[in-house]
């Protein structure tokens, strides 16, 4: 890669992995979206985890999801990220995978605060009608965290949702005129192209 290339690319490594830890960072929240039965879906979810070198970046969701069956179908995505105050998008494409009840997933679980983990102890599975204004967090624990002991049945519905992106398109706005490239992952080779604005 020439010079300008590769200070996007590592601009790019940069950005998304202090996003993760980051929730401030418009980069935390991305758009995903994914195709079932000739639909287009698309939902805003948060960065868990980027690696450059493995080509992955991660979210949450809970195993009731619809999203999970329909990327258990097909499991082709598009993910848009954008940086207002970079004026930066990144749009990322690949596959997923989804990882439950092995090690990666028992591993970032204890990870996860015992607040968060009750969103996986919901009632009701996600996306399913109810009957009225519901929060689909046990009504014990509305108010105050749980115990952790009291979480721990939600490692059932806590999955991971790994995106294997083969390639990343990255738009740089600017008044004086926009800069789009594309980077596409082959195995090891990364290649690399200029693409009109």
């Amino acid at each position: 890669m020439n010079k300008k290339f590769t200070e996007i690319y590592n601009s790019i490594d940069i950005d998304m992995t202090s996003a993760v830890s980051d929730y401030k960072d418009p980069f935390h929240l991305l758009s995903l979206a994914n195709l079932s039965d000739e639909s287009p879906h698309i939902r805003t979810v948060v960065l868990r985890n980027f690696s450059m070198s493995k080509k992955i970046f991660e979210f949450h969701s809970d195993i009731r999801s619809p999203k999970v069956e329909q990327l258990g179908v097909n499991p082709n995505f598009s993910a848009l990220f954008y940086n207002p105050d970079k004026k930066i998008q990144l749009r990322f494409s690949g596959t997923t995978k989804i990882l439950h009840k092995d090690t990666s997933t028992k591993k970032r679980w204890e990870g996860i605060s015992n607040s968060s983990r009750r969103c996986y102890l919901g009632p009701y599975s996600p996306s399913s009608t109810i009957e009225e204004d519901h929060p689909n967090i046990p009504e014990d624990f509305r108010f105050g965290d749980p115990k952790k002991e009291e979480t721990e049945k939600g490692l059932e519905n806590f999955v991971i949702i790994q995106c294997e992106f083969t390639s990343i398109d990255y738009l740089s706005l600017k008044y004086s005129g926009h800069s789009r490239c594309r980077f596409d992952f082959i195995g090891k080779n990364v290649s690399v192209c200029w693409l009109a604005p």
